[in-house]
Order: C-alpha cells, then structure tokens, then sequence
C-alpha cells in the first residue's frame, strides 16, 4: 500500500466518468476566471473571495511547498474545462484529514462534485493510511451537505455559533470512515 508520504512531491491524477481531478497549472487560469470570483459560491464558504481568487493568476506566483495536502482542479472532461476545486488538508497523524469542495455556479445541480467526492474518498482510503475523512458545512449549504451524504458521509454533529474559516454560524460535522465504505481487509 502506498502513503501519503508518496504523495508529498508529485500529487495523483483521479479520474471519474465525467471528471478528472487534477493539479491545477497556469493553463486553467481563463477558465478559473469564469467562475472563482462568483460571490454565490462563498455565500456559505466562511470568508470573502481572496486576493488570488480574485485574479486567479495570482495563485501561481508561489512556488507550492511539498506537503501531505492535496488539492485539485475538477476537470469536466466533456469541455475539458476546470469547474472546480477539491482540498484534502489539515491532515493529522495521516490518520485523518478534512475535505472542502466549490464548484462553478454553471455545473452545479448535477451530480458533478458527489462525483468527484466519491473519487477522493476512493483514493484516499485505498491508497494512502487516512481512516477518516470529515468536512464542516454551514446548514443552510443544503446543496453541499445533500452530496456528503449521498457519498456516504454521516452527520456527526450540530455546531452552534461556532467559528467556520472567519465566520460565526451554525454549521454540521460530517465524518466519514474508511471502515463504513471499505470491507475490512
């Protein structure tokens, strides 16, 4: 089996029916323009479009420092065009990370992001040690919360005026274990 250390310096290409989810290159920036700076898609997101997120060509100044992390660019395969973002972060132990998830206003409604979501959680548990993927969803994200579930995850919990990125709300914990998706080896 492999590691998330195997991951560190080069990050996996995950392909799905419709999707492929990838490391995002300068060559997406158009395509991030279309759509990242849409304010409907941080209505629930914690926070305030970023400098970057703004002028997508931004994001790319930086060099990415090698990390556990993963985060990918959803390609829709039909237009080959990015319509979305994928993170696996806040990994502890290599035993559990978060995931977040946004996609373009234009391919929402469609089962795209519990399609890509179902990829991840794949992935994850077959190949690197995680044992538990979780997530933090405002409640009134309805969308969002309605594709964790139907991927599998569980609601773990309510939290009241709690802290979401720089937002104070009510948001759900939702869990998922490798153990409630894979038959024990």
């Amino acid at each position: 089996m492999m590691s998330l250390q195997d991951f560190v310096y080069e990050k996996p290409m995950i392909d799905t029916e419709h999707l492929t989810l990838r490391v995002l290159t300068p060559n997406d920036i158009e395509d991030l323009k279309e759509w990242i700076s849409d304010l409907s898609i941080y209505k629930y997101w914690g926070k305030q479009p970023s400098k970057g997120e703004k002028k997508p060509e931004l994001l790319f100044e930086k060099q990415e420092k090698p990390t556990k992390s993963f985060h990918w660019g959803i390609v829709h395969k039909n237009d080959n065009k990015v319509i979305g973002e994928m993170w696996v972060y806040l990994i502890e132990n290599n035993r559990m990370a978060k995931v977040a998830f946004r996609l373009s206003p234009a391919y929402q409604g469609n089962g795209f992001m519990a399609e890509a979501l179902t990829g991840v959680v794949q992935f994850c548990f077959k190949n690197t040690e995680l044992q538990r993927l979780w997530s933090d969803v405002h409640i009134l994200n309805h969308a969002s919360y309605k594709t964790m579930e139907k991927v599998g995850f569980i609601r773990e919990g309510h939290i009241r005026q709690g802290k979401m990125v720089n937002t104070y709300c009510d948001y759900y914990l939702y869990g998922l274990l490798k153990s409630d998706v894979m038959p024990m080896q």
